[in-house]
C-alpha cells in the first residue's frame, strides 16, 4: 500500500490497481475511469491524499471504455453501428459488474461512487439506444456467469420500467443499483448455489430463500440507501403474500422491489439454463400476465408490456396475410401493434431491404402469432429468415 496525492488522478484517467479512500473503503477499481464528480467530491471532503496498491499506474484513456456513451453517430440510422455500440456497452457493463462482485468477494466492500456513475451512464445510454439495448436476446453475453448477466439484464429492464413510470432520476439510479446488486446475497451462500446446473432440492430451495435477507444486511451495513436495500430484500415478495422472506402483500412491498420482481422474472423466463429451456419474450409476458395481481403489481407489469410491447423487440412474428416480420420497436400507443420490419412476402419469399412498417398506421395488417424458437431455427436454415 502506498500514498498518492489526488492530483495524480485526472478526469477520465484509468488506474492499473485499486485506490482506497482509507485502509478499508475502495474508491476505484482497475480500469474504472476517474470521473470529474469524484474528484470534486474528494476536494469538497478535504482529501489531499489516497491509498493505493503498490506499483499503481495512472494512464490517460486513449479510447472510450465499453460502458461509456459513444459520441456522435447516434442519429445516423446505421443499424449496424447502433447494434455494435449496444453490444460494446453491454459487454462493458457485464465486465463492470463482474469486477464489482470480485471486489466484494475479496474485500467485502462495494465502491458506491463508480456504481452510481455506471448506472447513470446506463440510464443515458438506454435513452439513446433503447431499441438495441432492450433486445437482450440478441446480445452476446461474453461468457460471463448467469448471475452476472442476469444482474445486468435486470438492471437494464428495471431502469427501462422506472423510466416509463416517470420516476425521478435519483430513484431510477437507485433502482438500477438494486438491479445490479439484487443477487448479492447469493455470494454469502455456498458456491454450489451459484454454479448449480440442475433443479435445486427442496432443502436447497429453503436455504436459497435466505439470499434476499443476506443481500439486504450486507448493503445496509455498507451504507446503501433504503430504496436500494429494500428492493434487494423484497424482490421475491408477491402481491398475494406468498413470496419470501417476509410474506409481504401489496402496498407493503416497496415500489423498487416490485420493479425488480417483474424484471427478474421476465429475464429468468427468457434465459436458457442447463435445466430449463428459455421461453420467448411473448410467451413469457403472457405467462406473467396470468399471474397479475397474484405475483406481480399490475401497474408495473403493464409498464413492462408498454416498454417491450406484448411482442418484445426482436420477436419473429407471422402477420395475418402470411408475411413474416421481426418486431422493430414498441408502440406506446398500442402495445399489440408495434413497429415491424418485414422479412418476407405473403408467400414466404425473402424480401430485400426489409421495409419498416408502423402497424398502427396499417390497420389492414396485424400480428397473427409469434414464431417459436424451433420455427425460427428452421426458417433460418432454409434461408427464409436472415441469420
Amino acid at each position: 500500500m502506498k500514498t498518492i496525492p489526488i492530483q495524480t488522478l485526472a478526469p477520465n484517467s484509468l488506474v492499473s490497481g485499486t485506490v482506497f479512500l482509507d485502509e478499508q473503503f475502495i474508491l476505484l477499481t482497475p480500469e474504472t475511469p476517474v470521473s470529474e464528480t469524484l474528484l470534486r467530491l474528494l476536494r469538497n471532503w478535504g482529501y489531499t491524499h489516497l491509498q493505493a496498491d503498490e506499483g499503481l499506474q495512472v494512464r490517460a484513456r486513449t479510447e472510450p471504455v465499453a460502458a461509456e456513451l459513444p459520441s456522435g453517430r447516434l442519429q445516423d440510422g446505421d443499424e449496424a453501428v447502433l447494434r455494435e455500440e449496444a453490444q460494446k456497452f453491454y459487454l462493458g457493463t457485464l465486465e463492470f459488474t463482474h469486477r464489482l462482485i470480485d471486489v466484494f468477494m475479496k474485500r467485502n466492500l462495494i465502491p458506491i461512487e463508480p456504481l452510481t456513475d455506471q448506472v447513470n451512464v446506463l440510464l443515458n445510454f438506454l435513452r439513446s439506444h433503447r431499441r438495441h439495448l432492450l433486445n437482450l436476446g440478441e446480445l452476446n453475453r461474453g461468457g460471463f456467469s448467469y448471475i452476472v448477466s442476469h444482474s445486468v439484464n435486470v438492471a437494464i429492464l428495471s431502469v427501462a420500467i422506472a423510466d416509463t413510470l416517470k420516476l425521478p432520476s435519483h430513484k431510477m439510479i437507485e433502482v438500477g443499483m438494486a438491479g445490479l446488486l439484487h443477487e448479492l446475497g447469493m455470494f454469502k451462500l455456498p458456491d454450489n448455489f451459484q454454479t448449480a446446473n440442475r433443479t435445486l432440492t427442496e432443502a436447497e430451495k429453503r436455504a436459497l430463500s435466505a439470499h434476499p435477507l443476506l443481500g439486504y444486511r450486507t448493503l445496509r451495513d455498507l451504507g446503501f440507501p433504503p430504496n436500494v436495500t429494500l428492493a434487494v430484500l423484497e424482490h421475491h415478495e408477491k402481491e398475494d403474500g406468498s413470496g419470501y422472506p417476509q410474506g409481504l402483500m401489496g402496498d407493503k412491498i416497496a415500489t423498487s422491489a416490485k420493479i425488480l420482481a417483474v424484471a427478474s422474472a421476465y429475464d429468468a423466463q427468457t434465459t436458457s439454463r442447463p435445466f430449463r429451456v428459455a421461453r420467448g419474450g411473448h410467451a413469457s409476458l403472457l405467462s406473467m400476465l396470468q399471474d397479475i395481481r397474484k405475483a406481480y403489481d399490475e401497474q408495473i407489469l403493464r409498464r413492462l408490456v408498454v416498454t417491450l410491447s406484448i411482442f418484445p423487440i426482436g420477436t419473429y412474428v407471422e402477420l395475418k396475410n402470411g408475411c413474416l416480420a421481426v418486431v422493430f420497436e414498441p408502440n406506446p400507443e398500442d402495445f399489440k401493434r408495434p413497429d415491424i420490419q418485414l422479412l418476407t412476402d405473403e408467400g414466404k419469399s425473402p424480401l430485400t431491404g426489409y421495409p419498416i412498417l408502423r402497424l398502427i398506421e396499417t390497420p389492414e395488417l396485424a400480428i397473427s402469432r409469434a414464431l417459436n424458437s424451433e420455427e425460427v431455427k428452421q426458417l433460418r436454415a432454409d434461408r427464409i429468415l436472415p441469420a
